[in-house]
């Protein structure tokens, strides 16, 4: 079931990279973030939200996961690719135990007390009003319900055995103007601090990634970049010149480095005397 009347297909150059984008950051984390939910106990019969899906890959696990029994709510400011088919699968929103609704999670209300699960990715950390917004995720948990965010720390991107400073130029340019824009290089911090304050019974970890260079993974920090490459180029940060060599070191596969950390934050809401519990 979907909220969305109408398929749009968009073939420009500019939703094609977006969409590589998101696939190529799927690839990167989707492992640990599925392992994650494994191990929360994510089964038949649950009821999820999915805020910020983008390309729809966690969603379409949680679908396969809850089965025909459970139901998931996916939520996205731009939700054409969850309702666009992937290769010979359905789309996500042709699945009967998933709706789909455009939403914006800074000023939309989601259902109260109505979620087992509430997960979000790479998606706290670039908003402001965090509280807020940690908020109104817990007001849609059940008693005993789940809040899963992963936001990242930025501090390891780009550590390689190469050198000491392999990329770490770009990283300070790139960051240092995402910061400015709203992102918090330490976001996965952020997050335990708010669940923590909101009242959960709280946990966090951390992973990473070792990525080589010219695999999907490596395209993903090469996408970033070339995305970012005319605001670091108009700020006077970097040259061209500069950003084309660490292209080609990306895609070089004898290099390695290190991914963000993702810290993963998991939070339980309390029972409550008098709540009702399944």
């Amino acid at each position: 079931m979907t909220t969305i009347s109408e398929k749009e297909y968009v073939f420009d150059p500019t939703w094609v990279k977006e969409t590589e984008r998101l696939r190529t950051n799927e690839a990167i984390w989707d492992p640990g973030t599925v392992e994650r939910l494994d191990r929360l106990g994510v089964t038949a019969g649950w009821r999820c939200l999915e805020i910020g899906a983008g390309s729809g890959s966690v969603a379409r696990w949680l679908a396969d996961r809850v089965g025909p029994t459970g139901h998931v709510l996916v939520t996205d400011l731009e939700v054409r690719r969850l309702v666009e088919r992937r290769e010979t699968d359905l789309a996500l929103a042709e699945l009967p135990q998933v709706e789909v609704r455009r939403q914006d999670v800074r000023t939309d209300e989601f259902p109260e007390g109505a979620f087992d699960l509430v997960h979000a990715r790479m998606l706290v950390q670039h908003l402001p009003d965090r509280a807020d917004v940690v908020a109104r995720m817990v007001r849609a948990l059940r008693p005993g319900g789940v809040l899963f965010l992963e936001d990242t720390d930025s501090s390891t991107l780009f550590r390689s055995f190469h050198s000491e400073d392999f990329l770490q130029d770009i990283r300070a340019a790139g960051y240092g103007l995402m910061r400015q824009s709203g992102h918090d290089p330490r976001g996965g911090h952020v997050d335990l601090r708010l669940m923590t304050d909101a009242g959960l019974d709280t946990s966090a970890e951390g992973r990473a990634v070792m990525v080589q260079g010219g695999s999907d993974q490596a395209r993903h920090y090469m996408l970033w970049l070339e995305f970012m490459r005319p605001q670091i180029t108009a700020a006077g940060l970097l040259g061209d010149t500069r950003i084309e060599l660490a292209l080609e070191e990306m895609a070089d596969p004898a290099n390695h480095w290190l991914s963000q950390v993702m810290i993963s934050t998991v939070g339980r809401k309390p029972v409550l005397e008098g709540d009702s519990v399944r």
